[in-house]
């Protein structure tokens, strides 16, 4: 028997305005969260600015490497620009090689959107250097062969919406008509500043254990609507 969650995702459809897609990359195309925030935890210790898990989770889901080298000079003093990505960066890459995988289903929701003949585009808080690692990694790049926009390329990143701001510019469209695939409070934030449709997605592992308060966030935080799975998400498009 579907659950509520199921059946209520089985009755929604794509907006007839939707001409674009842009998706955040870590935790809606790949699972990489739970790597890349354990990763974190440890890189912070190192640099004297120790937090908890339940912390850094909370604070730097979805947004760029400023805001962890931020957090170290407000702790520290010490500005660690120079040095951080550098250290993350390798212990991250080691990882990524054995444990990064797509999200389960994500090339369905591509081939549906392909079958639309809907655009879309990649526009990540991630950096170009560990975008580029991702899309080798997992297989995923030829999806997306010159609509990748990384927060390297923006001054101020999520939840700022200048990011989607530029990402449908560059691709000729406008916020309207845009929908936005987010996973953090901030990408949402971003969405909805920038003026677009957003949808949420809490199907990946860093919120293994608390879905439910992950979407009643990703909800507060104005996302239109809530999926658990990119099936689910497929059948929205195709519907």
């Amino acid at each position: 028997m579907q659950t509520d969650s199921v059946s209520h995702a089985s009755r929604i459809s794509l907006p007839a305005a939707i001409k674009a897609v842009l998706f955040d990359c870590d935790g809606v195309l790949v699972n990489s969260e739970p790597i890349s925030l354990s990763t974190l935890v440890d890189v912070l210790a190192h640099f004297g600015a120790p937090l908890s898990g339940e912390d850094v989770a909370r604070l730097f889901t979805g947004r760029s490497s400023a805001a962890p080298i931020e957090h170290i000079l407000n702790e520290t003093g010490r500005d660690v620009s120079a040095e951080f990505k550098p250290y993350f960066y390798e212990r991250l890459f080691v990882r990524y090689e054995t444990e990064l995988h797509k999200i389960a289903d994500i090339d369905d929701v591509l081939v549906a959107l392909k079958a639309r003949d809907i655009p879309f585009c990649i526009s990540s808080s991630s950096s170009v250097q560990r975008l580029e690692t991702t899309m080798r990694l997992t297989g995923l790049g030829h999806w997306f062969e010159g609509h990748i926009y990384s927060a390297d390329f923006v001054k101020n990143g999520k939840p700022a919406p200048d990011l989607f701001l530029h990402a449908a510019g560059d691709m000729g469209f406008e916020p309207a008509n845009c929908l936005v695939m987010e996973d953090s409070v901030a990408g949402v934030q971003a969405a909805i500043a920038a003026g677009m449709t957003c949808w949420g997605f809490v199907g990946g592992g860093h919120y293994d254990g608390g879905r439910e308060l992950a979407r009643q966030r990703l909800f507060d935080a104005g996302a239109h609507q809530v999926f658990e799975t990119m099936a689910d998400i497929a059948n929205a498009i195709c519907a």
